[in-house]
């Protein structure tokens, strides 16, 4: 049926998603949307899957976005499965809010990269009030009304614990990214000889460490360029004293993650959360332990030198950083090969021609809070009033919550915003220190609530993403494609 056929039908409060309306068998489906933004799921016809709480609408039925109903319309159109990369390149689209996915969608529908629609880590869904079901859901329906058939995957970020990977996994989650931050000694760089010699003969595997690697020069090669070193025996033991105990943990997690999962997925292996940088003989140990012990990494994430702050652009020297990444690619695809990833990876724009000259093939970048400033530039632009909130209390929030951040953002260079114009607050996103302090606050402001237990900010801020619906779209994909085109060397920045 086509889409002004199918418009016709229904009252004029309703509006079809054009791009949702498919046919199956004697069956229309569509996405629809009422005068209040209501997104629901249209059925004309007999239902082909099992879709629950469906109430009459024209000719056919309505049912709300659940995760059931996005399970069954999966069993209907298979394409709407998340699926797994590989070690395809990718790029993950983080959407703390459950309205961007259409817009990622657009930011990345002609280009080669495997996008990842759903990726949120548990700590994001605890600040935000989501689950990993809502998170797929969300996903699943944002894909079907842009009528996007290529494949997506369903990352499950920074993993910490076997509960958050059965949860996740029990949703259909397809990609598992292991945080062992927690088992990192980042202090290895720091302690002492003796500090160390103690802390390596702690470690159970101590004598076999020294067996297996001691002496051994590590090399890499990546077109035409090469790479080889070799630890001294304090060296050996100040990574084993720093990685060795992530290195089990990673192990022990992709343990959980296979038993949990039936079929095929993706495994990440991220060491990024450190102060110092993971040095390339440390890239090469970590990947050679994990080969070693059966854990078949589809991508890794290692520190890489320079400052990877949140929501700004990369902070160091260019042409280190790309000596950095010229090894960490060699390694990886000698040791693998696997997919490098970048984790913080939001508008690092002055790094990301490095990575499509050297990573086109094996790259992953994520994103996350980028989206949701663009969500909160859309309330800039249109509801001054409630950025004004919002601003407000980021400026009482952002002390406590930069705690778990690595930034140096200056709030004295953030534009005193009664000093600004209604329509002059869009200049604050604009501006790094400005960007930090929406972008580390978010969790603040969407689990916000006053006296009566009501969200502060939540509804009114969705309610007005859902009535400049296209406002939130077209800034999505410009922005979130303007990072896409520079990985893919559509554009130069």
């Amino acid at each position: 049926m086509a889409t002004d056929e199918l418009q016709a039908t229904l009252p004029p409060a309703v509006t079809v998603y054009e791009r949702s309306v498919y046919s199956e068998g004697d069956s229309t489906f569509a996405l629809v949307n009422d005068d209040e933004g209501k997104r629901q799921l249209y059925i004309e016809g007999p239902a082909t899957a099992d879709f629950e709480d469906g109430t009459a609408q024209a000719d056919g039925q309505v049912f709300p976005l659940t995760y059931g109903n996005a399970m069954a319309l999966a069993e209907v159109f298979p394409w709407l499965e998340p699926t797994t990369a590989g070690r395809q390149s990718a790029f993950g689209f983080g959407d703390r809010i459950g309205l961007a996915t259409p817009g990622h969608v657009r930011a990345v529908r002609d280009s080669d990269l495997v996008p990842v629609f759903a990726q949120q880590s548990i700590r994001e869904m605890d600040r935000t009030g989501r689950s990993p079901a809502d998170v797929l859901t969300t996903a699943i329906f944002g894909v079907f009304e842009e009528g996007y058939e290529g494949g997506f995957v369903a990352d499950a970020d920074h993993l910490m614990a076997r509960e958050d990977v059965e949860r996740t996994a029990g949703v259909d989650f397809t990609m598992f990214t292991c945080d062992p931050s927690e088992h990192v000694v980042a202090d290895a760089d720091h302690m002492d000889d003796d500090a160390i010699e103690a802390g390596f003969s702690d470690l159970d595997d101590s004598e076999a460490i020294l067996d297996r690697y001691a002496g051994e020069t590590f090399e890499a090669e990546i077109d035409g360029y090469t790479w080889s070193d070799s630890f001294s025996e304090i060296e050996l033991k100040r990574a084993a004293v720093k990685y060795y105990a992530a290195i089990e943990f990673a192990e022990k997690l992709y343990g959980w993650v296979d038993s949990a999962v039936e079929g095929g997925f993706d495994f990440e292996v991220s060491v990024d959360e450190t102060e110092t940088p993971t040095t390339h003989l440390e890239h090469a140990l970590i990947a050679s332990e994990l080969d070693r012990r059966g854990v078949e990494a589809t991508s890794l994430a290692p520190r890489f030198v320079g400052s990877l702050e949140k929501g700004i652009d990369y902070v160091g020297d260019l042409n280190e950083f790309e000596a950095d990444l010229k090894g960490h690619v060699a390694i990886a695809e000698t040791y693998g090969p696997y997919r490098l990833s970048l984790h913080s990876g939001s508008d690092k724009f002055s790094i990301y021609p490095f990575f499509e000259e050297y990573a086109s093939d094996y790259q992953h970048v994520k994103t996350a809070g980028t989206s949701y400033l663009e969500a909160i530039r859309v309330v800039a632009e249109n509801d001054p009033d409630l950025y004004r909130e919002i601003h407000a209390f980021a400026l009482e929030r952002f002390d406590e919550d930069k705690a778990t951040y690595h930034v140096n953002t200056d709030l004295s260079n953030v534009p005193d915003i009664d000093d600004l114009t209604d329509d002059e607050f869009p200049k604050i996103l604009d501006q790094d220190d400005g960007r930090q302090l929406l972008h580390i606050t978010y969790g603040s402001v969407l689990s916000a609530t006053d006296e009566n237990g009501e969200f502060r900010f939540k509804d009114d801020l969705l309610g007005t993403l859902r009535e400049y619906e296209d406002d939130h779209y077209a800034f999505l994909e410009e922005h979130l494609g303007h990072h896409v085109d520079l990985l893919t060397g559509e554009i130069e920045d």
